[in-house]
């Protein structure tokens, strides 16, 4: 497992997932746009690796709330 400064991510598809994470992810987004985000990043990562699966899980942790949405990709 890698860790970077701001970015963790883990799985078959990490290589992938590390440089849109990195690309994408900027400080002091809102939970909305820290969705968005993840969920862009997962969906690129899982479309360049076969072996990923067919969508994830989001979980997006305030201090408030935690909010979980389900993501589904290709299925092919």
């Amino acid at each position: 497992m890698e860790t970077a400064k701001d970015v963790m991510v883990q799985g078959t598809s990490q290589d992938s997932l590390y440089g849109m994470a990195e690309s994408m992810w900027r400080e002091d987004m809102d939970p909305e746009e820290l969705f968005e985000t993840v969920s862009q990043c997962l969906i690129s990562g899982m479309g360049r690796d076969a072996l990923s699966g067919w969508g994830g899980i989001v979980y997006v942790i305030t201090k408030d709330k935690v909010i979980t949405r389900t993501l589904k990709t290709r299925q092919d």
